[in-house]
């Protein structure tokens, strides 16, 4: 299957990134990899999914979170959740998709499930792989839950991704056209890690009304009239929103949402240092 945007242009700094995989592609690693490199602040979508006891948002919340990371004005979106890719999309500078062949991403995962059982029963234990640190999604990891998932269903959505979630993927990304890098091999993503890492450092736009500072790499570029004016803008005018589509309204992260806790807070899980040479091998 052809991606919708195979040439996206080179050399533009990104702003927002969008990665998309396959369980067991090595999204997670990628991202990790890329935050620390770019500095721009990563947001998993299995942290902003997953409640204590593996519970799952309702669908207006569910929707709700997604809506406040499209407003933030820098990001690395990590994870798949087709139904909600062409909102992320619409918003991004561009979309990673990490596309290895299904018995590599198995393979994969079958080993990670292998270690992350090792360690199920001791919470305060973070697993470790020949990496480093597994990644668990965050409230899963504070609560203390056991990190561990149906490997068959995990499998089974791994052999079936092209098949079903990358149709409704490619679909998606067709109708927003964002440039869409998309690599078969860990080499190609060594590539594009390297690349988007010499874009570095990226510049911070001024920061949309209620969206909360966000980490800089340098000094700010807000003009200095509008840095003096100490009257805060009207809440829901965003001045460094995607150009595309009608944003909703943003809320700080760590704020609390109509639901009543947190909606989006950036990546802090142990694995967000990763060693610099995952990604160098083919």
């Amino acid at each position: 299957m052809a991606s919708p945007s195979c040439d996206a242009p080179r050399g533009r700094p990104r702003r927002r990134i969008v990665v998309l995989g396959s369980p067991g592609s090595g999204k997670t690693a990628f991202c990790h990899l890329l935050a620390v490199t770019t500095a721009l602040p990563l947001y998993h979508l299995d942290d902003l999914y997953w409640s204590p006891g593996w519970s799952r948002p309702g669908e207006a919340e569910w929707a709700h979170r997604i809506h406040a990371l499209c407003a933030l004005p820098r990001w690395i979106a990590d994870g798949n959740y087709a139904s909600s890719a062409e909102p992320r999309a619409r918003a991004a500078d561009l979309v990673v998709l990490l596309d290895r062949h299904p018995l590599l991403c198995a393979a994969a995962l079958v080993r990670r499930s292998l270690r992350l059982r090792r360690t199920a029963h001791h919470p305060e234990t973070a697993p470790h792989g020949r990496h480093g640190p597994e990644y668990v999604p965050r409230r899963l990891r504070e609560a203390g839950d056991p990190p561990v998932l149906s490997l068959t269903a995990l499998l089974r959505k791994s052999l079936l991704f092209r098949r079903r979630d990358l149709v409704v993927i490619h679909d998606a990304l067709r109708r927003t056209g964002t440039p869409v890098r998309r690599c078969r091999t860990r080499r190609q993503a060594a590539v594009l890690l390297a690349e988007l890492s010499r874009q570095a450092p990226y510049p911070v736009p001024d920061p949309a009304p209620g969206t909360g500072p966000e980490p800089s790499t340098g000094p700010s570029r807000e003009p200095p009239s509008k840095a003096a004016d100490p009257a805060p803008e009207p809440a829901g005018q965003h001045t460094a929103g995607p150009p595309k589509g009608r944003q909703p309204k943003a809320h700080p992260p760590d704020a609390p949402s109509p639901y009543g806790h947190p909606t989006v807070t950036p990546c802090t899980c142990p694995a967000a240092a990763p060693t610099p040479t995952l990604w160098r091998s083919p």
